[in-house]
């Protein structure tokens, strides 16, 4: 039985629905047909007891068959003239008997003067008309029994009439032929049917199996909960129909509120008005949207089935990954050349140096020495020996470059020292908030009394800013620093943004989580 189940769980597709089909056919035509035939076998048999009944009469009736009763004995007349009626109504027997049951004609002239057998006579001798099925010396027959009755009305006999089974079940296939071939043309064409049919869903399903069916299904739902990027389905009307659980978190803003199946795309992305302009075009767009503070490439992409769009699917991803992606290989690539050209310089002081030494110029080498140790061109060095985190180093150098271009000082006094990290989100994160504090500073022209404090403390890089504001523009750069995208960035490294002011000075301290490696 196991081994049965294994082997019907295997079978293609198409074999089973072809199999299911084909034996609901079967079954169905041949209930029908069984009913079919035993109605019909039922109808024969009534109207065989009906015409048997109508020729008993007429035998009855006959004064030869009275007269022969009346006298008691048989005689070759009476025997011919059953023999006729058997011939001419293609009976099987016309027995006619006495009141003690004392057979005066059988097709066998040896059973003639014998006793009737069968035993259902009794009605017919209480004169009463009935038919019945009975065993009998020529085997189960189907019978009708008619009284005889002289001219005072007086019965002194029976009339026994009959056809055998065999006859009456030939006679009935013979009324069931034409229903049989209809019975084997629905077989086959149940059959061919079951087969169609099961190629036609076979078909309509791409031709993939259930289990295949079950394992793309798990597939896609895998790919859609997992992946960082909100996924949006909609149909042609523009109507959410499939949504991922970042989509789940990024619209549906508590568990209260509504599931945002089923809601229109230009409630939940207002520039998606411009979308329904897509549906039923084959081409894929991109754009950037900015939501709630954050920046988003938002990509969408027409559904084709059948060659007809019946939709589309819309992708957004945080477009501050990207952003951070792109200032990481920026200042991994100024970390990079900065070395270069420390490397370069470096050997050029040393020949300079040595060469001075070497002609005895000491005024000339003490002044050369004391423009290469100079602040402004030991940032760099002091960067990279104190940041071992090449993409910070990098990117504080070209910080520096930017508020140089504009004559500002830009000073920054590391300590502790900071380590190396592979938690690269954590300080794409920290950069992205400077970047952000540093530009303010640039555009407000805010940078002449600043100090920066930078340093690595209990897992978490800490960084100060200190500098002097109008009351104006400190509740701009607070209202700056509350701005939904900061919030995003604190929440994604557990970091912390503290405001402390007086009258004329502001102090702003950054702490985010940061995990040096071995941790």
């Amino acid at each position: 039985m196991i081994k049965l189940k294994q082997k019907w769980k295997n079978q293609r597709l198409w074999v089973k629905l072809t199999l299911m089909v084909l034996v609901t056919v079967a079954l169905t035509v041949s209930v029908l047909y069984l009913s079919l035939t035993n109605r019909i076998y039922e109808a024969t048999q009534t109207q065989e007891e009906e015409e048997l009944l109508s020729i008993a009469e007429i035998v009855a009736a006959q004064p030869l068959v009275i007269q022969t009763l009346s006298d008691g004995a048989t005689n070759l007349e009476v025997q011919a003239y059953a023999n006729q009626i058997t011939e001419t109504y293609q009976l099987d027997f016309v027995v006619v008997m006495t009141m003690d049951r004392i057979r005066l004609t059988h097709p066998d002239p040896e059973k003639i003067n014998a006793p009737f057998q069968g035993g259902d006579e009794e009605a017919a001798l209480s004169g009463q008309e009935t038919t019945s099925i009975a065993q009998g010396t020529l085997g189960q027959s189907l019978r009708a029994f008619v009284p005889v009755f002289n001219a005072e009305n007086v019965e002194i006999g029976v009339v026994a009439i009959g056809i055998k089974t065999t006859t009456l079940a030939s006679i009935a296939k013979k009324t069931m032929q034409p229903f049989s071939v209809s019975f084997a043309v629905s077989l086959l064409f149940g059959a061919a049917a079951a087969i169609f049919t099961a190629f036609q869903l076979k078909n309509q399903m791409y031709n993939l199996e259930p289990i295949e069916i079950a394992r793309l299904l798990e597939e896609r739902n895998a790919m859609l909960e997992n992946t960082k990027d909100a996924i949006i389905v909609t149909d042609k009307d523009n109507r959410v129909v499939l949504s991922n659980l970042e989509a789940k978190k990024l619209f549906q803003r508590d568990e209260v509120d509504e599931a945002i199946v089923g809601m229109p795309i230009q409630s939940l992305l207002p520039v998606a008005q411009d979308l329904n302009q897509l549906v039923g075009q084959d081409k894929t767009t991109d754009r950037i949207y900015h939501q709630d503070g954050v920046d988003y490439l938002l990509s969408t992409a027409p559904i084709t089935v059948a060659k007809k769009v019946i939709g589309q699917i819309i992708l957004m991803r945080d477009a501050t990954e990207l952003y951070l992606l792109t200032d990481q290989l920026f200042n991994a690539a100024t970390y990079t050349t900065t070395l270069q050209t420390q490397s370069h310089d470096f050997l050029n002081k040393l020949h300079v140096i040595y060469g001075l030494a070497d002609l005895e110029e000491y005024e000339e080498l003490n002044d050369y020495l004391g423009k290469i140790l100079e602040p402004e061109q030991e940032f760099s060095h002091r960067m990279i020996f104190l940041v071992k985190n090449p993409v910070i180093a990098g990117f504080l150098i070209g910080e520096r470059s930017k508020f140089t271009e504009q004559n500002y000082p830009f000073m920054i006094e590391v300590y502790p020292d900071v380590p190396p990290t592979t938690d690269h989100t954590a300080v794409q994160c920290w950069i992205n908030i400077i970047r952000f504090l540093d530009q303010f500073i640039l555009e407000n022209r805010l940078a002449d009394d600043l100090q920066i404090h930078f340093g690595f403390w209990n897992d978490r890089l800490e960084t100060v800013y200190e500098l002097q504001l109008e009351p104006a523009m400190k509740e701009r750069l607070t209202e700056e620093l509350h701005a939904p995208v900061i919030a995003q960035l604190l929440k994604r490294v557990d970091g912390q943004l503290d405001l402390e002011s007086n009258e004329r000075r502001i102090k702003i301290s950054l702490k985010t989580a940061y995990r040096k490696d071995g941790k």
